[in-house]
């Protein structure tokens, strides 16, 4: 049952993750050199891509480790809602970084 509840937190927060770090890729250009932009260089967006990688692995990581802890009588929706929050997460961890930057 722990193991259930731990990989469906897992692979929902890598899918959650993936696709908000492939949206984070795809508006880096719009928001690096948007109105207002303190650092509009190239390296600005090495910076922040960084951060949103680490990111989404630790979120990940984490996902996985409070599925295994947190595993109860219904393992997948326990590990969906972890996902969930755990995908939440990484979201606010993204907009501060591009409010930061």
């Amino acid at each position: 049952m722990r193991f259930l509840a731990a990989l469906t937190a897992l692979l929902a927060t890598a899918v959650g993750a993936g696709a908000l770090l492939v949206a984070n890729s795809a508006l880096s250009p719009v928001l690096i050199g948007g109105p207002g932009s303190i650092c509009p260089q190239p390296d600005c967006a090495l910076g922040a891509g960084l951060w949103l990688i680490a990111g989404a692995v630790a979120v990940v990581l984490v996902a996985f480790l409070a599925g295994f802890l947190r595993a109860a009588e219904r393992p997948v929706r326990r590990g969906l809602w972890i996902a969930l929050w755990c995908t939440l997460i990484y979201l606010l961890e993204s907009v501060v970084i591009w409010i930061l930057i």
